[in-house]
């Protein structure tokens, strides 16, 4: 009687020592299963996995090469291996899986094994613990079995989906079996017997290891961890809500891939700039030589229309001299010296005020009265609204036009009729209207194309000249030929149109 009692107390104490040495040194203890490193390897090299028929494939977070892919048959499964570190009383499980699809191959119970270990020889009742999916109904599951006497399940309640990861916790020892999905505790069952292993047995994971039972997996598993204890709540909480371990190395590899878009972005952009300031610079310089060159055939017209009047005048002079009018030659000569005092002011600039140009028409009329002897009838008009002493118009633009309407219109006309000739400057809102109107013969009798009329083709020349070299210009001159009612010529009317005058 002193001996049962004595026995039963050192059984005690013998399981309290037990179980507090399994306590103080395994429950540091775990094998890791993780593929960062792109292997199918333990973690620590302290067990060599045997993967028949499986491949590297995308974990959860979409990092490559970061979980095993086992293809559902019969030589595709993961081995770990036959250690006595997955044979441990108290043993917690965790892992993420990703089921495809159900697979109806093989025999006996029809089930899809995720990962088992024997408890002992035999085919029937024989899992010291195991995870799967039942295809019966639809969901993951966790089995413990002492014999066909004793035997703990825990079953999920809601269906399983395929193509979704789901995070697995098991946890088993000798008083209990505890299941969790995703964080949350699915079930929690008594099991009070010991949990016994196959020595020989391997753990295996996608297979189910049986002859008589043999199912097959098909599908991604990640994250492998087994551990000597029994996780806790919040252990299992921190299992579950893992950050991606390549996190970093992620967004390193973002940022090294946007920084390259972005470097090369900015070289192409530098390019285009330098490509673009170039293209600039040569347009410019093509521009300049353009003005250049404008600049130059603007000074040539000038430079011939001023000669054509200054023959003119100097053989208006000769033929007084000849004449012996000796007093008209002087004041000719007076004349003729102050309106080239004048030309020579001017001849620098493009553009001179409407009272210079005004004075220049006065000079250039006079002339021609002097020569011709008062022989025909000058009226010059000016529209009130006109500053003349700000707004400005092309030098001698009118000149050419005043001598082709004395020489070529008035001068030819018989002596019933009294020539006139009336200048007109008009403004029209932003524009200048300058009309040299004559009762001459016409273009009929005196074409304006003739030789004689060379000074109005410079004249036209140069306004083309002025609006090619500022580009936003838009000077414009037309001819009106006059007609009376039975549709006879009765002179010719000048209209210089200069737009967008300056100020």
């Amino acid at each position: 009687m002193y001996f049962k009692k004595y026995s039963k107390i050192l059984v005690y104490l013998f399981t309290f020592f037990s179980s507090t040495i399994y306590s103080q040194v395994d429950t540091s203890f775990s094998l890791t299963f993780d593929f960062n490193d792109h292997q199918i390897k333990e973690k620590d090299d302290k067990v060599i996995p045997k993967p028949l028929g499986v491949v590297l494939t995308y974990d959860r977070f979409g990092n490559e090469r970061s979980a095993v892919h086992i293809q559902g048959h019969n030589a595709s499964y993961l081995n770990l291996g036959t250690s006595e570190f997955f044979k441990y009383p108290n043993m917690s499980i965790s892992l993420w899986i990703y089921i495809e699809r159900r697979m109806y191959t093989g025999k006996g119970f029809d089930s899809n094994p995720i990962l088992g270990l024997k408890n002992g020889p035999g085919e029937d009742f024989t899992n010291a613990f195991a995870i799967g999916y039942d295809c019966y109904n639809g969901r993951l599951g966790g089995n413990s079995t002492k014999d066909s006497t004793e035997e703990v399940n825990i079953y999920s309640q809601d269906q399983m989906l395929f193509n979704k990861w789901y995070h697995l916790v098991y946890i088993c020892n000798n008083d209990y079996l505890a299941f969790y999905i995703d964080g949350e505790l699915i079930g929690k069952s008594l099991k009070k017997f010991e949990t016994k292993f196959l020595k020989t047995d391997s753990l295996v994971i996608g297979h189910s290891a049986s002859k008589k039972n043999e199912r097959f997996t098909q599908g991604v598993f990640d994250d492998i961890r087994f551990f000597h204890k029994a996780l806790s709540y919040q252990e299992v909480q921190d299992l579950y809500q893992a950050p991606n371990p390549n996190k970093l190395k992620n967004i390193l590899s973002e940022i090294l891939k946007y920084g390259i878009i972005i470097l090369v972005l900015v070289g192409i952009i530098i390019i285009l700039i330098i490509r673009n300031k170039r293209n600039l610079k040569k347009q410019k310089e093509q521009f300049e030589l353009i003005n250049r060159v404008t600049e130059l055939e603007l000074k040539v017209v000038k430079a011939q229309m001023n000669p054509h009047f200054i023959s003119n005048c100097l053989a208006a002079i000769q033929e007084l001299i000849y004449k012996r009018d000796i007093d008209k030659a002087g004041q000719y000569i007076a004349k003729f010296s102050y309106f080239l005092r004048q030309v020579l002011n001017y001849s620098d600039r493009n553009y001179i005020t409407i009272a210079e140009e005004i004075e220049l028409i006065k000079l250039n009329v006079e002339l021609e009265q002097l020569r011709f002897k008062n022989n025909f009838y000058f009226e010059l008009n000016i529209d009130e609204g006109l500053k003349i002493n700000e707004m400005l118009i092309p030098s001698m633009i009118t000149q050419p036009f005043i001598e082709n309407a004395i020489w070529h219109g008035l001068l030819q006309m018989d002596s019933i009729r009294h020539p006139k000739l009336k200048i007109n400057l008009k403004l029209q809102t932003n524009t200048i209207q300058i009309e040299i109107e004559d009762n001459g013969v016409g273009r009929n009798l005196n074409k304006i194309s003739s030789p004689e009329s060379k000074g109005t083709k410079l004249a036209a020349d140069k306004l083309e000249s002025l609006n090619r070299l500022s580009g936003v210009l838009n000077y414009k001159i037309e001819i009106i030929d006059l007609v009376d009612e039975e549709s006879l010529q009765i002179g010719t009317k000048i209209v210089i149109k200069l737009e967008n005058i300056k100020e």
